[in-house]
């Protein structure tokens, strides 16, 4: 136990009382009173040397500030304070803590130091505080000790002795506490140990018996189980084609209905209307009976020609993800030119919403590879983010960039900076008929098309990075030299691959 010696005291004449005080603790210590009785003990007998204090002791637990004993704040504002967080602007306590030093808050009503805990203290007309922080040996923080008052004031000449004598005292209590509870429960850990010891030596042989059972069993069961799985892995199989296919029903007669209902639907309106307009050519035909029959077979017409179209459409996406697509032209080209090439393609609809485009490739970027292909999977991601992502965006940005990776092949960037997509749905992109806007206008083929041509015909790689109202990338690394296939019915030479 360290000395808590009483020197260079500001009031001599009180020296007496602080050597009273100092033995009182040091006994209590000495007997092995609990560390919350000490720390009573000792702002008790404070309080009893200036009737015009109130102290407190905060135990420091990390970053947090614990109650330690307050015996005359009331309860209401000690519980407010237990737990508080140390900061450079935590009332005096916090802030000691934080700092390392005592800080002495003359006016605690108007001090910014306790702007955010003011609220805590004055209804208690607690108006003022000194505190300052409780070292260890090693000079670690272990809590603070404080002195409130209930005026606006600064601390007197016995004030600062008491505090002197009290953080010393208060330190010495605290160490002596926590190594007696380091050794208590080294004591118990050795307890529990050697009990633990001696049941796990009375039970070892059982123990290893019932392990054995337990392990048979178990081998038996992992025995069956693995059997069981070789039975049902043909089954997941089938059962998974199965799935696919009906998906693939399922979205191709979405995809058809609605353009051949709509065509349906304006056929049998224009039977209807032909059927009025011979019921007029048996009397009278006016000029205008004629006009409006023709603007409505017109309007009819052109309506009938759009639902067909969009049907035409459909078949043609559907028929990119089902049937082998002829191989298109092989040629040496420079990426920069496709990317530009690309860009010019959407430029009309990229100029309505305002859109900024970043091209980035280097001229002899060069690849030997199928350029009508790549411009395909290009098309579809710039298509993608036009659909969306970047119309909700103030300031929308399209960026496409290619980099060398190695000396045998290259990297595609394409970026936006517009509605992200769910962390959910990353895994899901490439599917077929997957998309978040099936009823307005999105077959959900686009992706699943671009990933088939590059992992077929280009015989490369394409990933997606996403983050929600940030915005989406695709990558797609690819062959300076594409796969030369050894026959038509190579997977080399399907663009749309599986």
């Amino acid at each position: 136990m360290r000395s808590a010696v009483l020197t260079q005291v500001e009031c001599p004449d009180r020296a007496a009382d602080l050597l009273t005080l100092q033995n009182e603790v040091l006994e209590a210590v000495a007997v092995g009173a609990p560390l919350h009785q000490t720390l009573d003990l000792l702002c008790r007998r404070v309080e009893t040397l200036a009737p015009d204090v109130r102290c407190s002791v905060l135990l420091l637990d990390g970053r947090y500030l614990r109650h330690g004993a307050a015996p005359s704040l009331p309860k209401a504002y000690t519980d407010a304070i237990d737990g508080v967080e140390i900061g450079p602007s935590v009332g005096s306590c916090g802030t000691a803590a934080y700092r390392g030093e005592a800080v002495e808050v003359t006016d605690i009503a108007n001090d910014p130091l306790w702007a955010l805990y003011k609220h805590v203290a004055l209804p208690h007309q607690l108006l003022a505080c000194w505190s300052t922080p409780i070292r260890a040996r090693d000079g670690s923080i272990l809590g603070t000790f404080a002195l409130y008052y209930g005026q606006i004031r600064g601390s007197a000449g016995f004030h600062r002795d008491a505090v002197k004598a009290s953080t010393q005292l208060a330190a010495i209590a605290i160490e002596r506490a926590r190594m007696d509870d380091a050794e208590h429960q080294r004591l118990e850990q050795l307890a529990d140990s050697n009990a633990r010891i001696e049941l796990l030596n009375r039970t070892l042989e059982q123990r290893v018996a019932a392990r054995t059972r337990d392990l048979d069993q178990r081998n038996a069961e992992l025995a069956r189980a693995f059997d069981e799985l070789q039975r049902t892995q043909g089954e997941l199989v089938e059962v998974r084609r199965l799935a696919s296919l009906a998906r693939l029903v399922a979205g191709i007669a979405h995809e058809l209905n609605t353009p051949l209902g709509n065509a349906r639907v304006l056929a049998t309106t224009l039977q209807s209307r032909c059927d009025e307009f011979n019921a007029l050519r048996s009397g009278p035909l006016r000029r205008s009976d004629v006009d409006h029959f023709v603007a409505d077979v017109v309007e009819a017409a052109s309506l009938l020609e759009q639902a067909i179209a969009t049907a035409v459409g459909s078949v043609g996406s559907f028929k990119a993800v089902a049937v082998e697509q002829p191989a298109a032209a092989r040629a040496s080209f420079a990426v920069a030119d496709t990317l530009l090439y690309v860009s010019h393609l959407f430029a009309p609809e990229l100029r309505e919403i305002a859109c900024t485009v970043r091209l980035e490739a280097a001229e002899d970027l060069i690849l030997d590879s199928y350029p009508a292909a790549l411009q395909q999977v290009l098309c579809a991601l710039v298509e993608n983010a036009l659909l969306h992502g970047l119309p909700a965006q103030a300031l929308p940005v399209l960026s496409l960039r290619a980099r060398t990776v190695d000396t045998t092949s290259i990297e595609i960037a394409v970026g936006d900076n517009g509605a992200g997509i769910p962390a959910d749905d990353l895994a899901k992109v490439f599917d077929p008929f997957f998309t978040t806007r099936l009823a307005q206008g999105s077959s959900g083929l686009g992706l699943h098309v671009a990933h088939n041509v590059v992992r077929g015909a280009l015989g490369g790689t394409i990933r997606i990075e996403s983050t929600p109202a940030e915005g989406t990338t695709v990558f797609v690394r690819l062959p300076r030299s594409a796969p030369i296939p050894s026959d038509p019915a190579s997977p080399g030479a399907r663009s749309a691959a599986a």
